[in-house]
């Protein structure tokens, strides 16, 4: 298995960016996560989907987004 298809836990992707589990827990909740697969009724994050996220969510100077 190489990294990129590594699947991150709830609580390694809110350590990853930086936030709380009860955080990532919330955002998933409310729709507003990166994409994640149901491993049982476990949620799993790739780092693929965690970055097409990130660049989503990107703002740039001047308050614009990037997408």
């Amino acid at each position: 298995m190489s990294n990129d298809d590594f699947l991150f836990s709830e609580a390694e992707y809110a350590e990853f960016v930086g936030k709380s589990h009860a955080w990532a827990r919330r955002e998933r909740r409310l729709g507003r996560s990166p994409a994640y697969t149901l491993i049982g009724r476990t949620p799993k994050y790739s780092r693929q989907d965690i970055a097409a996220w990130m660049q989503a969510n990107r703002i740039t100077p001047g308050g614009k987004t990037a997408a």
